[in-house]
C-alpha cells in the first residue's frame, strides 16, 4: 500500500478528485489516514510505500 506523507498537502488535496473519477467508473475505491499504515519499505519525500499491519497491529502481513 502506499500512503502520502502528511506534509505532501498538494498531492493529498489531489485524491478527492481521483476518487470521484475512479467512482464514475465503478472502481471501488477509499481515502485511509493513518499515523502508523505499516512496515515501510519503500520512502520519499512525498510518500512511503508500506506492507499492512495485520489486524492486532503485532506483525505486518506478508
Amino acid at each position: 500500500m502506499a500512503w502520502f506523507k502528511a506534509a505532501s498537502l498538494e498531492l493529498i488535496a489531489r485524491v478527492d478528485g481521483y476518487l470521484k473519477i475512479l467512482a464514475l467508473h465503478e472502481v471501488a475505491c477509499e481515502r485511509i489516514e493513518s499515523s502508523n499504515p505499516g512496515k515501510i519499505i519503500y520512502e520519499d519525500p512525498d510518500q512511503v510505500v508500506v506492507i499492512p499491519w495485520a489486524h492486532d497491529g503485532a506483525e505486518p502481513v506478508e
